[in-house]
């Protein structure tokens, strides 16, 4: 029943904050951090991203979840600069090769 309860959970309606982390920002690499990016998401909660609390935990709606992920820039948009001048070197040396 728990295996259940874990599907219905990873495919209903309203997905916690930290499952739309990972749906916005992708896995936490190895020296990333999953509560920056949680915090990134509460922080527009409820101005600008409708959600629902239930006791101690926030849930927004997974339609809205996708269709911010769907229309938003990519990742590197909100990486610092280096990490943008670091990826635009490696591109560059991917095009010239």
């Amino acid at each position: 029943m728990a295996a259940t309860a874990g599907r219905e959970s990873s495919s209903g309606l309203l997905m916690t904050v930290e499952q739309v982390a990972v749906l916005w920002f992708g896995e936490v690499g190895e020296n990333g951090s999953a509560s920056s990016n949680c915090q990134k998401i509460r922080r527009l909660i409820p101005d600008v991203l409708p959600a629902r609390r239930i006791g101690n935990r926030w849930y927004i709606n997974r339609a809205v979840a996708e269709k911010w992920a769907a229309g938003s820039d990519p990742a590197l948009a909100m990486a610092h600069p280096d990490t943008r001048r670091l990826a635009d070197e490696r591109a560059a040396e991917g095009v010239a090769r």
